[in-house]
């Protein structure tokens, strides 16, 4: 039997097993209208989360939707998928689409989920957010998604220990593994989702696969026409190369991210000057990192605050430039007490 007919019997399997769902929960079908019309705020996305964990009724449906565009989508399964989608408890939420419509916000939800799901894993090294602001990504510990549990819990829709379960342990390794099925499943019903993409890198970067994160991290690069996505790249393959040592490979990528001129449009990516500075350093070009903190101690006073604290935490970094005198007088004359650390 060939792959495709043995996937093809794969799928209807895993359809006709699928329980029917019960009655869903009002809550979520809002939230789900919601998301699936990418109107849904980012806080609200991982109540969705939180309650597809907890109910199983919810699950079993969204699962159920799942299966039917994977179905359509990968073996082609003969029919309407529109018609398909129809004969499911909360058919509504697809009344009038065609069926590539239902795939493309199909695709969005998951990515949704599959990026709230890759926050809960990681740990808040990274400055990324997709397609917006970059800003530190909160640790699972942190709070926000236990808050978001927790008002899951308020609301009603958690059964009794579900939340505990939830809570426990932080299962990093659970959550980035299901943050990387549901981003794979994403990019198979819409492959040119650019920031699925992005955070499929991000989470096989968590997963120690920092090649196949580079390389999910390149596609990005050199396919994308949107310059916040191949900003966002660009720093990524950035910080792997400084942390695999390639000190000039990540110097040429913070350069692009700077000369592209996207920090004079979006000035949140104003901090791939500090980057910069860190990489002429490690590479022994104190002047050019002098003239680059000149910069943002000039035009940037946020970032230089923020810049000089990481400077200050980074003892090697600090030691690089208290041992060059020129450096060490310049710095002195422009914070008096930049080295009292």
């Amino acid at each position: 039997m060939s792959d495709s007919r043995r996937q093809r019997f794969a799928f209807h399997d895993a359809i006709r097993s699928a329980p029917e769902p019960r009655t869903l929960c009002t809550g979520f079908q809002s939230a789900l209208s919601a998301l699936l019309d990418q109107e849904l705020p980012e806080h609200h996305a991982r109540q969705t989360l939180a309650h597809l964990e907890a109910c199983s009724d919810c699950g079993t449906f969204f699962n159920a939707i799942r299966l039917q565009a994977q179905a359509h989508r990968d073996v082609a399964v003969p029919g309407s998928l529109a018609k398909r989608m129809r004969k499911l408890q909360g058919h509504e939420l697809f009344s009038g689409l065609t069926d590539g419509e239902i795939l493309r916000r199909l695709a969005f939800a998951l990515y949704q989920l599959g990026k709230a799901y890759s926050l809960l894993g990681t740990d808040g090294d990274y400055l990324v957010r997709v397609a917006e602001e970059p800003v530190q990504i909160d640790a699972y510990s942190s709070g926000e998604a236990a808050e978001a549990a927790r008002a899951a819990d308020g609301s009603g829709a958690l059964r009794s220990g579900t939340l505990a379960d939830l809570l426990a342990g932080q299962a990093a390794g659970s959550h980035l593994a299901k943050a990387r099925a549901l981003l794979d499943e994403t990019l198979r019903l819409k492959p040119r989702f650019v920031e699925a993409r992005i955070y499929l890198g991000f989470v096989r970067q968590a997963q120690g696969e920092s090649e196949a994160a580079a390389e999910e991290y390149r596609r990005v690069f050199v396919k994308t026409d949107r310059l916040a996505n191949r900003a966002h790249s660009a720093i990524q393959l950035g910080l792997l190369y400084d942390r695999a040592g390639e000190y000039r490979r990540a110097r040429a990528m913070y350069r692009w991210v700077v000369a592209s001129g996207i920090i004079h449009r979006q000035p949140e990516f104003s901090f791939v000057l500090y980057n910069l500075a860190v990489e002429h350093l490690s590479l022994g070009e104190t002047d050019k990192a002098l003239s680059i903190l000149r910069l943002i101690r000039d035009d940037y006073p946020d970032l230089w605050s923020a810049a000089r604290a990481w400077l200050q935490g980074s003892e090697h970094l600090l030691n690089r430039l208290r041992d060059d005198e020129k450096a060490r007088r310049e710095l002195e004359t422009l914070e008096p007490a930049f080295f009292a650390a």
